[in-house]
């Protein structure tokens, strides 16, 4: 008996040692499940797909679009931008050091373990819904648990990992390179389920490792779902319901909603129009990366040309936002009245004004938590004027360079990079 005892203990500290002392199961890391899944009714009393993920309730009604190469961005803006049309590019991504680089996480650990990352965390699940929070931690702490808690990392990159991955070809230039919102990194472990959600922006989601099935469903349809919105108008927002145990009885108009879907492996991308809703489920060990860019309302080829090479790394395109000093911020933090002028463009897409609500969504996502600010609706005024809802794109392009740079001083005060500028100038 006291042989046995201590073989036990012999292979329980074994096992602790080579999972470095991370007790628990690493998660099902297989990509076998079946997509679309079947659809039956096991009781003719009971709906279909009741109490079963979000995909189980009717068939699919088609694949998304697939091409075999990822074209050009002309080609892409007036193909797919231009119309909202989601399309799959199979092997649209091939070159990047990241899909040699990144293939152990002990790569990723020691190179970038440093590095402070926004990870998704699953807290709570009440009946029909589920609710997350969001956690700032390092890359290394994340990797250290990810395969065994219900974590999965949804990020702004960090500049410093940006250097290993790629622009893809679509976005290279011209229009769609000039209105590049951000770049996100998406890495999980296992089997997980995102909630279904949709942005403002466009966005293009390339899988470098392991596997990712989509439902894709017309923006029409959100209010099938308990949608939320991000602000008033919105095509951003995400459904409260918990996609894994669907309630066909209580939210009957899901049964009789269209949707399409697809299956990416390493090197497939797919573009997802703005204000289409998604879900997403990931299996194995999972890395992708989204860039999302700004609807437009025309588009020129300006610098299309230059763009040659196999691979262009994240580090030579530009974005809006940007991940330092573990947060989300403006990357610009020395706006000037021409800058400002750009950005605010951006936000309006195509539309012809800029609501005082989508205003107030971007403001407050500018600014620095804590930090001392004037209210957004003060600002927008200075901008729109004293009750106005809506800032018209002409009145924007005309307004005075004096006003501009008042509130450019706003934004950037609330910048780190701006703050360490100051500070480096009082030095002097």
């Amino acid at each position: 008996m006291a042989r046995t005892v201590a073989v036990l203990s012999v292979c329980v500290i074994s096992a602790m040692i080579v999972v470095d002392a991370k007790i628990g199961f690493v998660k099902d890391l297989s990509m076998d499940a079946t997509f679309p899944p079947p659809v039956f009714r096991p009781d003719p009393s009971i709906p279909e797909g009741h109490l079963r993920p979000l995909g189980w309730q009717r068939r699919p009604d088609g694949p998304v679009r697939s091409e075999r190469e990822m074209p050009n961005t002309r080609e892409f803006y007036s193909d797919y931008v231009d119309k909202s049309i989601p399309v799959v590019f199979r092997n649209g991504v091939t070159e990047a050091p990241a899909f040699t680089l990144w293939e152990k996480d002990e790569y990723l650990m020691s190179k970038y373990g440093k590095q402070n990352v926004t990870v998704t965390v699953k807290v709570m699940r009440h009946r029909d819904e589920v609710h997350t929070a969001p956690q700032v931690m390092t890359l290394k702490k994340f990797m250290y648990n990810y395969l065994y808690e219900e974590w999965y990392l949804a990020s702004t990159i960090p500049p410093a990992l940006m250097a290993e991955l790629p622009v893809p070809k679509c976005l290279r230039c011209g229009t769609i390179s000039r209105s590049l919102q951000e770049a996100e990194l998406w890495v999980s472990s296992g089997g997980t389920s995102s909630r279904l959600h949709s942005h403002d922006d466009h966005n293009l989601h390339c899988v470098f490792f392991g596997r990712r099935d989509f439902i894709l469903i017309d923006n029409q349809f959100r209010n099938n779902f308990a949608f939320i919105h991000d602000y008033e108008g919105s095509l951003s927002g995400h459904s409260r319901l918990n996609m894994e145990i669907i309630n066909s009885f209580k939210y009957k108009n899901i049964i009789m909603t269209p949707w399409i879907w697809s299956t990416l492996y390493p090197g497939d991308c797919i573009f997802i129009p703005a204000g289409y809703l998604h879900q997403v489920r990931s299996y194995g060990r999972s890395i992708s990366l989204t860039v999302k860019f700004a609807p437009s309302t025309s588009f020129d080829d300006n610098g299309c040309k230059l763009i040659e090479e196999e691979f262009l790394p994240l580090t030579e395109a530009s974005f809006t936002w940007t991940f330092t000093e573990g947060r989300r911020h403006l990357s610009n933090s020395q706006l000037n009245a021409e800058t400002l002028k750009n950005l605010l463009l951006l936000q309006m897409g195509t539309r012809h004004s800029l609501s005082r609500d989508k205003f107030r969504h971007f403001y407050q996502a500018s600014m620095a938590s804590g930090s001392e600010h004037p209210p957004a609706d003060e600002v927008f005024a200075m901008l729109a004027g004293e009750g106005k809802q809506e800032l018209g794109r002409l009145q924007l392009i005309s307004l005075a360079d004096d006003l501009l740079l008042a509130v450019a001083a706003i934004f950037n005060s609330a910048q780190p990079g701006y703050r360490q500028h100051a500070t480096l100038h009082e030095e002097f």
